[in-house]
């Protein structure tokens, strides 16, 4: 008879075992992994037209606010500002040139991936949003 509780109490530790095993959903076995946003920089690029092509007074966007820069004459200019959120906005903007219209180009790194074109314009002015 002590043979027959002993089979009967493991039957009914197991049955248990497996209910409560089986109640738990698949979200809650899973251990959360960090979420991990990206990061981006956006590198600007002004260069100046033909042999005299020259600008001033330009401004950018940046994660801190703007950059500006104003009565400094010059041929090309250059800078990387990151890191940035997606959906950030970046623009720059030149108030004069001479010379020639200048070229403004738009450079963007996701996750220290290599930067990549995304606006190249002759103008005035330029802009892209992170998507």
């Amino acid at each position: 008879m002590n043979n027959v509780y002993r089979f009967f109490a493991i039957g009914l530790i197991s049955i248990l075992t497996i209910f409560t095993l089986s109640s738990c959903s698949k979200e809650e076995m899973e251990v959360d992994e960090p979420i991990v946003s990206d990061s981006y920089y956006v590198k600007y690029t002004i260069s100046g037209s033909g042999i005299y092509g020259r600008f001033s007074n330009w401004s950018a966007t940046t994660p801190d606010g703007g950059y500006y820069n104003s009565g400094y004459q010059t041929r090309s200019w250059n800078e990387t500002f990151g890191p940035v959120d997606k959906g950030f906005n970046c623009s720059v903007g030149i108030g004069y040139y001479q010379g020639g219209t200048p070229t403004i180009k738009i450079y963007v790194s996701k996750n220290n991936e290599p930067f990549a074109l995304k606006a190249n314009v002759t103008g005035a002015s330029a802009s892209y949003e992170i998507n």
